[in-house]
């Protein structure tokens, strides 16, 4: 392809997604009622499948891996169904839910939002202990940022990408995201570390290696599938001295947002040199005991899973 035609591909693209972003924005103001009723009939007709297929193209790949997972969890058919609804679901409302809750009034917002295990994280800023929110593609855990700096929790955020802005939002004081691309870079991992040794929260996503092939990730067999989990979070955990809270937004009836805030896994103390083998041993140790919570979670909801 010529240097002249690729500026032009990446004009359409952006062209394309700001007009994606304006429509997320129009729907979020839909009111709720009509549109998580709409978005069900979407999400059960094949018609609509289709619909939020082309809107979401990723989508297709997470529903190829939840027909195995849910072949190995051999889950009956009409629990399948509704697991692969939900899926549907978590697609179609998490950017929606993003802008929702940028707008939302304090009381709007206690209607919509749920928490439970909040007394986890307020144990550890009560201790001026730094401590990192462990999370995942799983529900709509991408709203959990700004929820939490909505609540006054100043937290640091590392992110692929930083949709509250996208969207057009002016993001709370209290919520800093930094863009990791495609890794951290040593001046992403030295404000990460001044941050934590401040006692501050860090929230980073514990579930998927930005390089699958990179020798900084770990192998784990969860009902015979493999799967790869980076080692990213476990050593800030351990160079931090900050333990990991998982945590789970998912979707319940009528749109009501969950949040759940699971106890602390701390650290192995001390830590060991950096290099070593018993520093190995430590961050796979870190990184199982992460991934043994969030399998727990895909076991009880497989459909509100995005793990591939």
């Amino acid at each position: 392809m010529s240097s002249a035609g690729q500026p032009a591909q990446d004009r359409d693209r952006q062209e394309r997604e700001e007009r994606h972003l304006r429509s997320l924005r129009r729907l979020a103001a839909v009111p709720w009622p009509c549109l998580w009723l709409a978005a069900n009939v979407l999400c059960r007709s094949a018609w609509g499948r289709r619909h939020v297929l082309e809107r979401f193209p990723l989508l297709g790949r997470q529903l190829e891996f939840s027909r195995r997972l849910f072949a190995v969890l051999e889950l009956p058919p009409d629990r399948a169904e509704r697991e692969l609804t939900q899926l549907y679901l978590n697609k179609f409302f998490q950017i929606v839910l993003l802008a929702r809750l940028a707008s939302l009034s304090p009381r709007q917002e206690a209607r919509q939002f749920e928490v439970f295990g909040w007394e986890h994280l307020e144990a550890e800023r009560a201790a001026g202990r730094p401590f990192i929110m462990g999370g995942s593609h799983f529900g709509v855990n991408r709203v959990f940022c700004l929820w939490l700096a909505r609540r006054g929790v100043e937290v640091l955020s590392l992110a692929h990408d930083d949709q509250v802005q996208k969207l057009g939002f002016t993001k709370p004081p209290a919520l800093r995201v930094i863009e990791i691309g495609a890794g951290f870079t040593p001046e992403i991992a030295l404000t990460v570390m001044r941050h934590l040794r401040c006692g501050g929260c860090l929230q980073v996503t514990g579930d998927w290696p930005n390089q699958k092939d990179g020798p900084h990730s770990y192998e784990r067999t969860f009902r015979g599938i493999t799967r790869k989990y980076p080692q990213g979070m476990a050593n800030f955990a351990l160079t931090g001295g900050a333990a990991i809270l998982p945590y789970f937004c998912t979707l319940r009836p009528w749109g009501k947002v969950r949040i759940e805030i699971h106890p602390p896994l701390r650290p192995p103390s001390p830590a060991a040199p950096a290099g070593s083998a018993a520093r190995e041993e430590q961050l796979a140790g870190l990184v199982d005991r992460f991934a043994g919570v969030l399998e727990a979670e895909i076991e009880r909801s497989p459909g509100t899973q995005r793990w591939m």
